[in-house]
């Protein structure tokens, strides 16, 4: 964690030294950002004040490196003394030397993981055990249960450790089967399915899908899953340009049945303001018809090929058959998921989460 070396007060604004290098932040960015009782309330998080005015406030007389409550903060003294305005240094270290995104485990081979299968009765019980599936999804963007017992009730409570069923028209909860007619779509069948993303037909894309398997008979219906991170990081290094176009072009999805029409589109691979890779969306089953230019329509083809072509590569599958009990938990951003064919039962109670309820809960657990 950065530290500041020292702060001072110009007629621009406040001047702040971290590891050798200054930074000057606006006398208006500093009335924005304060953090004491005047300016930001502690119980609730939120500011107090409106500091975005167009007429810039007057400088400060001075600015100085200080300690509030064991917290170290940079206070700044105000021509109307006595008010004060004080940051925490963390506040600002956070914003001007961020640290590196958390560290994640790109696998290019299934043996390239180390998901550790734990136990449903420990993960609602036990924190520790909490952190550990939750820091495998977050590392490897997966992870593994057993000893599931029950229906929706026990997947609501599952699902409330990391934060709350996501509804969709699906159901909060829902069951999975090919006996199931409720709704038109081939995941409620025997037949293969390549691996993809779900909701790519939705702005709101599932973060999470829980798999909780309840019955088992007959041969096939091994869950498969790839690492979509994995493969777009092999693209940018490898294929450059295919790597511009999916990060570049929005793709249209689609889901209809009687009554529904879900519609959006996005890139197959999202970006954040960094470069760094935040979200995979491929599903060629549910790509809606889309056109450009025949130039760029042909670049489409090669990189969106390529992609699809590293996704359906065996080598970079990981295979479960899960077997009564056992629970799957994938984050949708990231990892890919498939099935093999199968003949007898196969029947599953799940729900999907929100991507946003798994970043709070990484934050909170700090994995």
């Amino acid at each position: 964690m950065s530290v500041i070396d020292a702060v001072s007060a110009t007629a621009a604004g406040l001047v702040v030294a971290i590891n050798g290098s200054e930074t000057e932040l606006s006398w208006r960015w500093v009335r924005d950002h304060g953090e004491d009782q005047e300016s930001f309330d502690p119980t609730t998080k939120q500011r107090r004040v409106y500091a975005i005015n167009p007429e810039s406030p007057q400088p400060a007389m001075r600015a100085e490196l200080s300690v509030i409550d064991g917290t170290p903060i940079v206070c700044i003294i105000w021509p109307e003394s006595p008010e004060q305005t004080w940051i925490s240094q963390s506040t600002i270290t956070d914003l001007l030397d961020p640290r590196p995104p958390s560290a994640r485990t790109c696998w290019h081979r299934p043996q390239e993981t180390a998901v550790t299968k734990g136990n449903v009765s420990d993960v609602l019980t036990n924190d520790a055990a909490l952190s550990a599936w939750v820091g495998d999804i977050a590392d490897f963007g997966f992870g593994v249960l057993g000893g599931f017992q029950g229906g929706h009730n026990e997947v609501t409570a599952l699902a409330r450790r990391i934060g709350y069923p996501q509804s969709t028209i699906f159901g909060t909860t829902w069951d999975l089967a090919s006996d199931i007619d409720a709704h038109d779509d081939t995941a409620y069948t025997q037949t293969f399915l390549a691996p993809h993303t779900d909701g790519t037909y939705a702005h709101e894309a599932p973060g999470l899908q829980m798999f909780c398997c309840t019955e088992r008979s007959g041969t096939g219906g091994e869950s498969v899953i790839v690492d979509g991170f994995a493969i777009a990081e092999t693209l940018r290094t490898e294929h450059a340009e295919d790597f511009e176009v999916l990060t570049s072009v929005s793709v249209p999805g689609h889901y209809i049945e009687p009554g529904v029409e879900l519609r959006t589109s996005r890139p197959a691979i999202r970006l954040d303001d960094h470069g760094n890779i935040v979200q995979i969306s491929m599903n060629n089953y549910d790509r809606s018809p889309m056109h450009l230019p025949s130039g760029d329509m042909d670049a489409f083809y090669r990189a969106y090929g390529q992609l699809h072509e590293f996704a359906n590569d065996r080598s970079r599958w990981m295979s479960i058959r899960l077997e009564p009990g056992d629970v799957l938990i994938n984050d949708n951003w990231r990892v890919l998921h498939g099935r093999e064919a199968y003949t007898g039962g196969r029947r599953f109670v799940g729900c999907y989460l929100n991507h946003s309820d798994l970043e709070s809960r990484m934050r909170t657990l700090g994995v």
